[in-house]
Order: structure tokens, then sequence, then C-alpha cells
């Protein structure tokens, strides 16, 4: 029943404009001859015996023998009319109007006012019909009300019910329900049903001066039906459908429908159709209702065209045929069927039963929406939001999805919640969408139900509640959604958010996994394979392999996971390189992981950097994070990987907020490694990696705004974000305390610039030993210590800092002590014989330290502290600048330099060692210079002097 009710619902509504906004007119057969009387009388005639009556009877129009020609019918009425019959008269007046046999002749009409003034009712009617319509006279309603009136005084019923509709329709005075009401209970009374019938249908409806009276409406169509009105007998099927004012019978009212049907109503032909199409109260019949279903769309039904349309889509009652589908449904779209141009609009779209005309759909469906149409409005928003038919419109779109929302449609819900999660056409907003997928849920749309579940699981929009995520997944998975069986199995299964289960969590994964779902498939066959019977292992690599049947890339994978493990089987290497490989090529990232990091490592497979870079490179251009890591570090391929290959997979996961690689990134726009160094492009991406709480980029992003390189300069941001990363970050540390140790962006503080240095040199940094070894030789808020100074610069030494390598190895120098020197030493005091040492990469000469292109980057960072009037920072300057080390190479600007570093260590207290030992360094370097280099040099060196600061706390180089 629920489904025949279903199918009735349009029916309904196809007769409550009878019921609620107008009564129904007088059709004349389209196949009776052209001519027809204006009105037939709906009593007998007062002498029934005469010839004409005897051919022209109530109900026997056109009994007269069809050998009797119109001219002999003619002359017999005229005989009879001339006897003085009036009834005689009243037929031969019609006749003479409307030219029976004879040309028209409004003489007629004289005689049928004659035969009305001389007091026969159904001239008086007839009279009165004729001016109301303005059938050969002109229209007058008052006239009209004249005539029916005295008809209906005289006991027409059928003048009545005229004088009914007039008042119902406002026709010739102001619209009087009531007294409509009062003429069509007086039509039911002088013996017209169709005045019952309409009685009924006023009460039914209800209207001012009529208080609705459901039950009252069934009681009058009853007496209508019993009196044979067809519109009785399809009204009354219909509350006895319904139940409305009466109890539900679903076979009484098909027998009232059967009854209409006789008579050649159309819409009961659609209702009766319905019910044989469902077998409701009466066996089903699907031929038989779809041959009922064609008599009443061929004689106009629009709901039967529409309603024909859908079975010949169904194929239901007859063979399916989409063209004929698309045929039914356009008749019915034409005439206003709001569902018929949905379902057009949806033969359009997708090319059902001809073309796909994207125009055409997308017209139909904005008609049905505007209609009211639920589906139809959401599906406007689906193709709005798509640019089918139209430009691409989500504010439009998402206005569609709110009106079917307010309808009570899941699937709008649902669209919405897409909408506010990916923030489409509104603000992101999870909160609102999780509100909204849970909506569509309870409105029972499973994939709502399945996003609600997804959100509670992962804590999107909704704090994290896996036990109510539960809810939600096995609501979809009872309505047969395959994600929700999935979901659902799987917690179950593994005791995620509730008690563990594995019968039901067995069960769930099963029934997707019957359903033809792959991913079902092998998670089913992983836990089948991890049980002890052989029966239940068996059973999981036949999961498995029907999940491979369908190509499903885990289950590859699963299978190679499987015999690489020897879970249910002896392991065997090559048969699991095997399945990898298979699901690499299939697309699964899991299988190109493995490969990539097996042929990267060695792991079970000969090292192989090509194929590694193979399945990576597979991996990463399908999105694959993982891999995009193994790229931009070089781990697939080892260091031979281009820093330009690396440096485009740094961006890409920069670019998905990993800060961790936005940092990286910044790095590598600081170093040229893999792009052109660009410091503005550096401090980008450091800060937005630094507001993601990255201590690397917070301290990187501090040093930038100490120094301004990049563009910006800012000693209080600097400290703050310093002091952000010196939690996690010995170089922080090491900003912090040189910060406080020259009151850069923070009050000078010697206790705790010292404090920080030392947790700083505690924590690995060589700067920050090198800042506290500088520290006690120049007694800067510290007593001087030479000897914890040594201590200090030794430390620095050790820790990699070239800073430390100079001062130590000046020191030698001038203690006359160079044959105890370190391998880097000789270097750093200008006594290594010929050409410096050179990057691979980029063939510019490099100290011992610098390594993978790093030279030009610690030759700047260098060269920044010299300018600063750092004397360590100037002397290394200098002998970059002499050898080439990450630099032009510039012998005059290297001795230059030397000699800015002797000033700047002469001007300090506790640093005149080493300004001597940088002068013997200079004299043996100024010994190698060309007469022009040497007068060059004397003529920077004095530039230098007079423009770089003597000396100043610097921070370390990063």
């Amino acid at each position: 029943m629920a489904s025949l009710l279903s199918s009735l619902t349009l029916t309904a509504a196809a007769v409550a404009p009878i019921v609620a906004s107008a009564m129904p007119s007088i059709v004349q057969d389209a196949a009776r001859p052209a001519f027809s009387f204006a009105a037939v009388p709906s009593a007998s005639f007062s002498d029934p015996t005469t010839p004409c009556a005897l051919r022209f009877g109530a109900g026997q129009e056109w009994a007269a023998s069809p050998l009797a020609k119109p001219a002999q019918l003619l002359a017999l009425c005229r005989a009879d009319a001339a006897a003085g019959n009036r009834d005689a008269r009243l037929v031969y007046g019609q006749m003479m109007l409307f030219g029976f046999a004879m040309q028209p002749d409004d003489a007629g009409l004289a005689i049928l006012k004659q035969t009305a003034v001389d007091g026969s009712p159904a001239a008086q009617r007839v009279v009165g019909s004729l001016y109301h319509d303005g059938t050969r006279v002109p229209k007058d309603y008052a006239a009209a009300r004249r005539w029916l009136a005295l008809a209906a005084d005289n006991g027409d019923g059928a003048a009545a019910g005229t004088l009914g509709l007039m008042d119902y329709n406002g026709e010739g005075g102001a619209v009087d329900f009531a007294s409509a009401y009062t003429e069509f209970v007086r039509a039911a009374e002088n013996g017209y049903p169709h005045g019952a019938t309409s009685a009924g249908q006023l009460l039914a409806g209800g209207r001012p001066g009529v208080p609705r009276d459901v039950h009252g409406s069934v009681t009058w169509f009853i007496q209508g039906a019993v009196h044979g009105d067809p519109d009785g007998e399809f009204l009354l099927g219909i509350s006895l459908l319904r139940g409305w004012g009466v109890a539900q019978d679903a076979h009484n009212a098909a027998g009232w429908l059967s009854a209409a049907v006789a008579q050649d109503h159309i819409e009961a032909h659609a209702v009766l159709a319905d019910l044989y199409l469902a077998g409701s109260g009466v066996p089903r019949d699907d031929p038989r209702g779809f041959a009922l279903m064609s008599i009443a769309a061929r004689h106009g039904s629009i709901y039967a065209q529409r309603r024909l349309g859908e079975l010949y889509s169904g194929g239901v009652g007859t063979t399916r045929n989409a063209a004929l589908a698309r045929v039914w449904h356009r008749k019915a779209a034409l005439e206003g069927d709001a569902t018929a141009q949905f379902e057009l609009a949806v033969e359009y779209r997708f090319g059902l039963g001809g073309s796909v005309d994207p125009d055409a759909a997308i017209g139909w469906m904005r008609g049905a929406a505007q209609a009211g149409v639920a589906s139809a409005q959401n599906d406007l928003g689906v193709m709005l939001q798509r640019g089918e038919g139209e430009a691409r419109n989500l504010a439009e779109a998402k206005q569609w999805y709110e009106r079917a929302a307010a309808q009570g449609l899941g699937v709008a819900s649902f669209n919405l919640a897409l909408l506010a999660d990916a923030g489409s056409g509104m603000p992101k907003n999870p909160a609102l969408a999780f509100q909204l997928a849970r909506t569509g849920a309870e409105r029972g749309y499973a994939q709502a139900a399945v996003m609600a579940g997804k959100m509670l699981f992962a804590g999107e929009g909704v704090p994290a509640d896996k036990a109510q995520a539960l809810v939600w997944y096995r609501k979809a998975a009872d309505l047969g959604n395959l994600d929700g069986e999935r979901a659902t199995g799987w917690q179950y299964l593994y005791g995620v958010g509730t008690p563990r289960d594995e019968a039901l969590g067995e069960h769930y994964l099963e029934l997707a996994a019957q359903a033809g779902d792959p991913q079902a498939q092998t998670m089913l066959g992983l836990y089948l394979l991890s049980r002890p019977s052989s029966v239940s292992k068996d059973s999981g690599k036949e999961w498995l392999v029907k999940a491979v049947a369908q190509k499903f890339g885990p289950a590859y994978a699963a299978m190679g996971n499987l015999y690489a493990r020897g879970e249910g089987t002896t392991p065997d290497q090559a048969s699991a390189l095997t399945w990898f490989t298979r699901g690499a090529e299939s697309n699964d990232l899991v299988s190109q992981r493995v490969l990539c990091l097996a042929y990267a490592n060695g792991s079970g497979v000969a090292r192989d950097a090509p194929a590694a870079q193979r399945w990576c490179l597979a991996a990463a251009q399908a999105g694959d994070a993982f891999a995009m890591r193994q790229l931009a570090v070089g781990i697939a391929t080892g260091n031979d990987a281009s820093a330009r290959e690396r440096v485009y997979w740094q961006w890409r996961l920069a670019n998905t907020g990993d800060a961790a690689y936005e940092s990286i990134l910044g790095d590598s726009y600081d170093q040229g490694s893999g792009v052109t160094a660009d410091f503005g492009a550096a401090m980008y991406w450091f800060r937005r990696s630094a507001a993601q709480g990255n201590a690397s980029a917070q301290a990187s992003l501090a040093w930038h705004l100490f120094t301004g390189l990049g563009g910006e300069r800012d000693d209080q941001e600097a400290f703050a974000w310093a002091s952000q990363a010196a939690g996690g970050s010995s170089s922080a540390m090491e900003m912090v305390g040189a910060a406080y140790l020259s009151g850069r962006g923070v009050a000078q503080n010697m206790t705790l610039a010292r404090g920080w240095l030392e947790k700083a040199a505690a924590a690995g940094s060589c700067e920050a030993a090198d800042d506290l070894a500088n520290l006690y030789e120049t007694g800067t808020g510290v007593p001087i210590d030479d000897e914890l100074a040594l201590g200090w610069h030794r430390k620095a030494a050790a820790l990699g800092c070239d800073a430390a390598v100079i001062a130590l190895a000046l020191r030698a120098q001038a203690a006359g002590q160079t044959h105890s020197l370190t391998q880097r030493s000789p270097y750093w005091l200008a006594l290594t014989a010929g050409e410096p040492a050179s990057d691979a990469k980029s063939g510019l000469p490099t100290s011992a330290a610098a390594e993978h292109g790093e030279a030009a980057w610690n030759a700047l960072s260098t060269l920044n502290g010299a300018l600063r009037g750092e004397p360590l920072r100037q002397y290394e300057t200098g002998i970059r600048y002499l050898s080439g080390d990450g630099v032009m190479r510039d012998k005059a600007l290297g001795d230059a330099w030397l000699q800015r570093a002797q000033a700047s260590f002469a001007a300090r207290p506790g640093l005149r060692a080493y300004a001597d030992a940088t002068r013997v360094v200079e004299q043996r370097v100024g010994a190698t210079l060309t007469a022009a280099e040497r007068e060059r040099a004397q003529r920077l060196a004095l530039n230098l002097i007079a423009t770089v600061p003597a000396s100043a706390t610097v921070l370390g180089t990063r």
C-alpha cells in the first residue's frame, strides 16, 4: 500500500484543483458529431410518446435510426413542435439555431425563449446556458442567471448545478461559496447527480462560508456515485483509496473507479491503472495497468502521460522503450507537469531515449525546480555546481540545494554539507558541514550518514567520537550503503569505538564484499588470513583473488605482503615482488612505496636507483606525500638526484601546508639549491612554516629579520621568533643569547646572554661556543679568562665552526706553533699551495667544511658578519676572496679584508695576538700579489677601514 500511495500522490494532486480551486466544466467528447445540443434535458420530456421526443429523449441523443436523414428528423420535430408539443419545440428551436439540416437561423432562439416563457424548465436552462457560454448570443451572465434561476426554481437540477458553478467562479457577481453550495444541494435534490458531487467537492476543500467537512463530502460523493455521476464515482473511489472521510478500502475503491472507467472517466483510468500496477485492491496486472494508463494518456490526462513515460522507461507492462518514454514525458512536461519536466530533464541530461542536450536539460530542470520539485531543485544545483548547460554558479547552486533541503530532501542536505566542508560557494565551515550531513542522514540519505560518521570519527567540525561515528556508519550500512558496511565492519572487527565483535564485523564486511566492493574484499581477506584456521586462510586468499580480479591495487599489495611474510604460505620474495610490481603498475600507492624503498635500500632486491626513482615518482605524481618526501630529500635516488628535482617536490609538499617542507623549501631558496637564490621567497616560506610552529623555520626567519637579508629587518620581531624557536633550536638559543648580549630587540642583559649562549652551546651550537670564547677573550660582561676562551674555541671548532678554527689557527700562528695545526688550519692561514678544492656540482672552490653547494651561502653569511664588524668574519671573508671559496675569486679584495680584520683585532683589547698573526698572514698573501693588485688592495683596505665597523657582536651564521 505504501508504494501505491506514493504512486498516487500526483493523481491526488491532479484532482486537487477540482476540489480546491475550480469546479469541473463540461467537456464535449471530440469523437461525437460536430453538432450537439447546447444542453441535454436532465428530466424526462413531458410527452415522451411523440416522434421527436422518442428520437431525442433525455439520455437518448441521436437514438434515431441511422437510416433517417437529417431533413427527415428536422421535419419530424417541426411537425411535433407545430402541434404544440413543448419538448419538441425545445428540440426544434435548437435545430434551427445551430443549423441542423438547414442554415443556422436565429429564429430558433425565439422559439427557445418562447418555450421557456411558456414554462419549460429544460428550455429555460438551455436559454440560460446559451447566454452563459455566449453561444449564438452575446455572453450575458445576468441574463444567464435569470433564465437558469427560472429553470432551477421549476425543479431543473442541471440549471441549479450551473448556477452553483457561476457562484463558485464569480460569474455575473462576486464569488459566493455558500450560495454555490446551496445551489449544488438543490441540484442534487432535484435529481442532478453531478450536483451532489460538486457539493461534496466544496465540502472536501472547504471555503469561506462552507466549513470543511470531509465526512460530509463523502456522503455527497456516495449520492453522486450511486446515481451514476462519473465524477462522483471517481471521487468516491479516491476517498476510499486514501481513507478520506471513510475507512480505507482499496478493493471497494477499485470497484467505484471501474464504474467511472466504464463511463470513460479519463482520470479514473489513470488511478485504476496505478492500482493494477501496484496490485492494490485488484490482482496485480501490469499489462492491464499499462493499457488503462495508455487510454488516459491518449485522452489527455497529463498525469497519465507522465506515468506512461515512466512505464516505458522501466519496461513495466510493456517493452522498455526509452524513446517513447521521452515522447510521453515531453507531452506531460509541455502541459506543465513538474515531475514530468524533471524526468524529461534527466533524459536530456544523460541521453536517455535520444541525444544528450545540456541546454534542454537545464531548461526543463529549472522549470521543474521553480515548480517546487525537490529532486529537480537538487539536481539543478548539481548542474550549476558542475557547469552543465550553463556557466558554473556555486552561489545559485547553493540556493537550490537550500530550497530542496527545506523540503526535507536528504541528498540536498548532503550536497550543502559538501559545500560547507570544502568551502565552495560559502566560507569553509566544518561544524556546519557536520550539522548538514547529520540532517541528511536523519532524512535517510545513506551517503550523508557516511559523511557524518567520517567527521565524527576524525573529529572534523565536531568533537571526535568513534562510538557515535559507528552509529551513523551502521545506519548507512543498514540502508545498503557499501561505504557504511565497510566502515561498520572494520570498527566492529577491530573494536574501534566499540567492544570488539568479530562476528558483526565479519558480517558487515561480507555484505560489502559480496556486493562486489574490492576494498571490503581485501579487508575481509586480510582478516581471514590472520586467523589460524586453514579454512579461513583459504577463504581469505579467495577474497583477495576476487579483489585482484577487479584490479584493486591494495589487493595486489596485500598479496605481496602475504608472500613476503609467509602468511598462510611459504615466504617467497620473488612472488612478493611480482605482486607488488603488479600493484604498482595498477597505480596502487602502497605497492609503489614498497618498491621505491626496496629498490632504494636494496631490501630483498638489488639496489636499483632508476627503479626506485620510477616507483617513487609514480606515487608522488599521484599525490602520495610519503613518496614526495623521498624525492624531496633525495632518498629514492641518493645524492645524485638533481637539486632542481628535489626542490620541485619540496615545493609540492610545501603547497600542501607541510610545515617541515615549507621550512626546507625556504632553506633551498636561501642556498640557491635547485632554484635561484631568493631571500624574499625564503622568508615567505619560513613565515608560513613558522606560523605553524616549526622551530627551524622560526629560527631561520629570526635570523633573516636580525640580518635584514630578504628585505626586512626588525629586531623585535626577530627576537620574538627566536624566543619561540628556542625551545627546540640551538641556533635560536644562540640568537636569543646574542640579542641579550647586544640589546637588539630586547634590553641588554649580560647574565641572560651568557646563560642562553651556554645553553645553545650545550645543545650543539658552534656559533654560541664561539660567542662565549669571544666574551672571555675580550672580558665582555665577564672577567677575561684566556683558558676558558681557548676551551670554548676548541669546542666550537669541534662542532664545525670555521670562525673557531680560524681563531685557533691565528693563535698558533702568533705562538709560532703552526706545526701543531689541524688539517683545515693551513687553508685558513694561506699556507696551502695551489688552487683550493672545488665543489663537484658548481665548480666553485670550497673550504673543507663546505659541501653540497653550501659554499656560496656560507660565504654570504660570513660577509654579512664581516660588514657588521666581526673581526673573525672579516678575516674569513678575506681568505674566501683570496681562494674563491663560495665567491668570485679576487685576491686584491681578499687582502683588503685581511687588512680590515687586522685593524679590527688591533682595536679590541684581548685580541692583539690575532692582530699580530693576521699581519703575518697578510704579508704572506701580499707577497703573492702583483704590483697592481697590491695597489688596489691598499685602496680597498682604506675604504673598508673607513666604512666598515671595527667591532660588533653578531649573530652566528646559519
